[in-house]
């Protein structure tokens, strides 16, 4: 069996999966740890449709999903996709 090398991407959404994304990354090494509930930091990125009123809001992890793919003789693909949501933000 062939080793292939992983491509790795990051798909960030608002609110829903149904739009497209907000904010997208690919890299060839894999991408750190994201967990429901952790909060996002939006402030270094300008693509958002909505963003958080950065003194009394900030955006929130709320479903993450992985997509797994195999392209033959080429590479193998990992997707997260992170839907975040508007949340108070608490100090």
């Amino acid at each position: 069996m062939e080793m292939l090398q992983t491509q790795y991407h990051l798909e960030v959404y608002e609110n829903s999966f149904e739009n497209d994304a907000s904010f997208s990354i690919q890299s060839s090494t894999p991408i750190s740890s994201l967990s429901i509930g952790d909060y996002f930091n939006h402030r270094t990125i300008d693509t958002w449709h909505n963003s958080p009123n950065t003194e009394t809001e900030v955006f929130q992890i709320k479903e993450i999903e992985h997509i797994f793919w195999t392209i033959e003789n080429s590479h193998i693909g990992h997707k997260i996709m992170v839907c975040l949501k508007i949340v108070p933000r608490k100090w």
